[in-house]
């Protein structure tokens, strides 16, 4: 066996393993102790197992929704779901995927370094994404590795710069002038709802109604609301389906039992995904972050979009019942046009949407949050659409990636690879 041999079939071969080494030398670089390089490495690669465990569990209920869709109202749908559709990328490109986050955090810090956007992204979870989905296009174009390595690590790096930048100047208004950015692939939907919450709003912020405040606290659980809003989505989609059909489907069991069985399956593999997420990128991510400190002067934090709830905590449950609700209206808008019908994501909806809510309320009032929190739901449900061509190479999973930067990025790339003769239709 030749070195080309050890390293395709060793260490590029098992991207578990292959993260783990990237995790170890991050460590070492720190010049951390023995203990931490044996438990960074250890948890590095037992959560990259975790989120395979997930994405199984998650991906299969999902699949049991689109088939009870499908089957009452004779149509094809669609979740779009990150951490599912991630997790079953890794199946097939596992050290595709890993490559390309590895070139692209490198590439990241170099633009960091010598250009004027100094955002440094420290949102672990959706570099993963966005280098699954990158990954999963750009091999549908039969591209040679080192290509595909090459321009999904120049993509992945462009999307961790550029992102924060299309939103910074509605999060500042939204943070009044805190000093950090928002790292999260949804920048053009950030940027969508403050402008249009600056067009149609006002900038009188009235307080919100005492009732909401009560409800509040519901909110702040996202594993409960998934639960909640996936058996409402099961318990809704059986009542189209003749009860012996869904008896037929799953062994004689009451649509009731099924609905709350699924919806707890399905949370369960999103809690072992995100269990998996955390683990493994908490060894990574600290790791960069001491190497931009060094070499990126004046760097802003590009953080995860939950760190804007705190700033109008109500707007954001708001912002995300008007997002899910914009989500069905585009939902209903696919189905009366017979199309592939995206069921509107409740994961995409709480974080996106409860972020963009906080944006549209701080630039535009109440009302600036009403029309653009409908708005980023309708546009975040319907631009999947656009993506789901791209990823043939994923097959028909029932899953796509949520939120606007992907189908962005997606199309941009795919728009590119189509001058050379190389995109998806």
């Amino acid at each position: 066996m030749n070195w080309s041999q050890i390293i395709n079939k060793g260490l590029l071969g098992e991207p578990a393993f292959l993260l783990g080494v990237i995790a170890l030398i991050g460590l070492l670089l720190q010049k951390a102790s023995p203990q931490k390089l044996l438990s960074g490495t250890i948890k590095t690669m037992l959560g990259y197992i975790l989120l395979q465990i997930g994405a199984s569990a998650a991906g299969s209920s999902l699949s049991n929704l689109s088939i009870i869709v499908q089957r009452g109202l004779q149509m094809i749908g669609i979740m779009p779901h990150n951490e599912t559709i991630a997790g079953l990328a890794q199946i097939n490109y596992g050290r595709e995927i890993a490559v390309i986050m590895l070139i692209g955090m490198a590439l990241h810090l170099a633009i960091a370094r010598w250009t004027p956007f100094k955002y440094v992204f420290l949102t672990g979870h959706h570099m993963l994404f966005m280098a699954s989905m990158l990954a999963a296009l750009l091999d549908s174009a039969h591209l040679p590795a080192w290509q595909l390595y090459g321009w999904g690590g120049l993509f992945l790096a462009l999307a961790m710069s550029f992102g924060p930048a299309v939103s910074q100047r509605y999060v500042l208004q939204a943070t009044g002038g805190s000093e950090f950015a928002i790292g999260h692939f949804n920048s053009v939907g950030y940027a969508l709802s403050g402008l249009i919450a600056q067009v149609v709003g006002t900038k009188e912020k009235k307080p919100m109604p005492e009732g909401l405040k009560r409800i509040y606290p519901f909110f702040q659980d996202h594993m409960v609301v998934i639960a909640v809003f996936t058996l409402l989505l099961f318990g809704l989609s059986s009542l189209f389906v003749p009860s012996e059909a869904l008896s037929e489907m799953f062994s004689g069991r009451h649509p009731v039992v099924v609905s709350a069985i699924q919806a707890i399956w399905f949370t369960a593999g999103v809690f072992v995904i995100l269990s998996g997420v955390r683990m493994m990128l908490a060894e990574i991510i600290p790791a960069f972050n001491g190497i931009a400190e060094k070499i990126v002067p004046g760097a802003i934090p590009a953080l995860d979009c939950p760190v804007l709830f705190t700033y109008a905590p109500i707007a954001a449950a708001l912002g995300f019942l008007l997002s899910f609700i914009g989500g069905l209206a585009a939902m209903g808008t696919l189905m009366a046009l017979q199309y592939t019908v995206i069921i509107p994501g409740v994961i995409p909806h709480f974080f996106s949407g409860g972020a963009s809510g906080v944006i549209a309320y701080q630039v535009g009032g109440r009302r600036g949050l009403i029309v653009a929190a409908l708005c980023h739901g309708f546009v975040i449900t319907l631009l999947p659409v656009f993506l789901l061509p791209l990823l043939s190479s994923l097959g028909f999973v029932r899953a796509t990636f949520a939120d606007t930067d992907f189908a962005v990025v997606g199309l941009i790339l795919n728009g590119l690879l189509r001058l050379f003769g190389l995109g998806a239709g």
